[in-house]
């Protein structure tokens, strides 16, 4: 190959290239998305996998950009007349389809329209997204469970649930749950109801079986008898994604009686 020809294919590579660089994103999800097509030009569509079939575009021509060697996933969009409009589907290599509502825009109506589109799917734009969000680690997010502050890439729901199952003498109710990725984050409230004081030992906490629970951490390991002040806690869970709210065993023990009653001493 000449030197001439080389410096061709070159700036030939570069250009598509850049034009690739320059063309606007269009993400489509179940509704069709609009897609404004200029008369008189080609229009073109960069699809993520090749497309094998369309339909429903007796509007519009629509073809490889290079039909010696046709390249299904970039296709040339051109309107068979000044105006009109189509949904058209344009079915992929597997199987998803593409519904873009092609409309067609006159030269004379002065608006600025692109002429060259990027089609991405909706999932390709929230993995895109959550690629972007900093990692959090589980020791990260107890830090922020604890604190209460909002952490990157975790939806935040307040619950406030009453939760049956524990003890009857034990109040727990779901405050937060931190809903991500790696983790989900549990925020509870622990109340002892009971004349008796209660230990609270998160470290032989069970989380479903095997347990799901990743990390723990209690305000307080001791709950004073109920109306005393100190009989209410805070516990912190870090556990598996797939975990779920109700599968929380907590580790309670009374460690003593009410001074008088009978049977003193520590028990379960």
């Amino acid at each position: 190959m000449g030197s001439n020809a080389f410096r061709a294919l070159v700036a030939l590579a570069l250009a598509l290239v850049a034009n690739v660089a320059a063309a606007k994103t269009i993400y489509f999800g179940s509704a069709p998305e609009l897609v404004p097509i200029a008369y008189g030009d080609a229009t073109v569509l960069h699809f993520e996998e090749p497309v094998k079939r369309i339909s429903n575009a007796a509007n519009f021509i629509i073809k490889p950009l290079n039909e010696e060697v046709p390249d299904y996933t970039t296709l040339g969009v051109t309107p068979r007349a000044t105006s009109g409009k189509s949904e058209v589907a344009f079915v992929l290599a597997s199987g998803e389809v593409v519904r873009l509502r092609l409309s067609v825009v006159p030269r004379q109506a002065g608006v600025k329209v692109d002429f060259e589109y990027e089609i991405k799917s909706r999932k390709a734009l929230v993995e895109s997204r959550a690629e972007a969000l900093p990692s959090v680690g589980r020791l990260e997010l107890m830090t922020a469970m604890i604190r209460g502050d909002q952490v990157a890439g975790y939806e935040v729901a307040k619950i406030d649930r009453n939760l049956s199952g524990q003890r009857a003498s034990i109040k727990v109710v779901l405050d937060r749950v931190y809903d991500g990725t790696d983790f989900k984050g549990y925020v509870y409230e622990v109340q002892n109801l009971s004349p008796d004081q209660v230990d609270l030992d998160v470290r032989k906490l069970q989380f479903g079986s095997p347990s799901q629970a990743v990390l723990a951490y209690s305000d307080l390991d001791l709950l004073e008898a109920a109306g005393t002040g100190r009989d209410k806690t805070r516990v912190v869970i870090v556990a598996k994604s797939t975990s779920t709210y109700r599968e929380a065993v907590l580790p309670v023990r009374v460690v003593r009686q009410k001074a008088g009653e009978k049977g003193g001493g520590d028990h379960d």
